[in-house]
């Protein structure tokens, strides 16, 4: 199962919200060795997880958190604004039609034909059917080789905007998706995902 949830509803799920910010802890900090910021501990959380971010959360069979990812308008604050700017100066985004992906986290679980777990490809194709239903033209990301290998297998296809070199972690791109029908279709295609729909959050009124 996919779910949309807004950053406004943090303190009506905050189990929820606590279990996705220990996978980034575990993913990002414990596993890549970023530099996040690390709060109480065991959480992931910077200024970037608002009232007004939006997140994409895949469940297992049993009800498990599986994956998340994180989207911003880059009409806001965003990490291409702040630190990924360092990166890649010559890219700069500030247009409520293009948001920002970021904070990918997939956990291993039963796999797609495509040899790519289906946290993740539900994941990538809701961030399509998010842009989708909301109006998005494109959606920008900053990833790795192996986000770039999976995006490939996941039928994701993308302009590639900049490159950055690092010492700890090799090469980082970033690249920008036009968010249409075709990509959707793309994705089903190469997922064999049986079209799981996005259920949206409800504002309370």
């Amino acid at each position: 199962m996919l779910l949309h949830v807004g950053g406004w509803e943090r303190s009506d799920r905050n189990e929820l919200f606590d279990t996705m910010f220990r996978q980034r802890k575990s993913v990002f900090h414990d596993e890549k060795g970023w530099d996040v910021k690390v709060v109480d501990e065991q959480f992931e959380i910077d200024e970037y997880d608002r009232d007004d971010t939006a997140y994409l959360m895949s469940f297992d069979g049993s009800g498990g958190l599986a994956g998340s990812i994180r989207l911003l308008s880059t009409a806001t604050p965003h990490m291409m604004s702040g630190p990924f700017g360092q990166m890649f100066p010559q890219v700069s985004f500030r247009s409520p039609a293009i948001w920002e992906a970021t904070r990918f986290v997939a956990l291993g679980g039963r796999l797609q034909p495509n040899g790519v777990s289906t946290a993740a490809c539900e994941l990538l194709l809701g961030m399509c059917r998010f842009g989708l239903d909301h109006g998005v033209g494109h959606i920008t990301a900053v990833y790795d080789a192996g986000m770039a290998r999976l995006y490939r297998r996941c039928g994701l296809t993308h302009v590639e905007l900049g490159r950055h070199r690092t010492a700890e972690h090799g090469t980082i791109f970033v690249g920008l998706w036009e968010i249409s029908p075709a990509l959707e279709a793309s994705i089903l295609a190469a997922t064999g995902l049986e079209s799981p729909c996005l259920a949206p959050t409800t504002r309370a009124a």
